[in-house]
């Protein structure tokens, strides 16, 4: 009985966590780091890992730290369930160390959750 209840715990854990909208970052060229006053381009791709989604690409929220935006693309909708967009930014010359974008959707199936990050050098 042990085993079952256990089976049956990691199996609602995996479909629990398998219900938030998944964020992929990268950036043009790969950067590694970016230098204070340097612009560069972040890479979305939003992943719906749940089917009938309420909430639109466009009601996502996102919060910057450490850079300014320069400009950013409309979400485009690669396949029923993955959108992309770009986002421009330019780094701050601040003394932040980093530079962060954080994507936020509210649901009522878990949302989802995603940050990015890179060094200032």
């Amino acid at each position: 009985m042990k085993k079952f209840l256990l089976s049956l715990s990691v199996l609602l854990l995996s479909i629990s966590l398998a219900s938030a909208c998944d964020f992929e970052f990268t950036t043009k060229d790969n950067k590694t780091s970016v230098k204070p006053g340097e612009e560069f381009v972040i890479n979305v791709k939003l992943s719906l890992t749940h089917r009938a989604c309420k909430v639109a690409a466009k009601d996502t929220k996102f919060k910057f730290e450490g850079m300014d935006i320069v400009g950013a693309t409309d979400w485009k909708q690669e396949t029923p369930m993955v959108y992309t967009r770009q986002i421009k930014a330019k780094a701050n010359s601040d003394n932040s160390k980093k530079i962060m974008l954080t994507a936020t959707r509210t649901c009522d199936k878990d949302g989802g959750h995603g940050v990015f990050s890179l060094p200032k050098n």
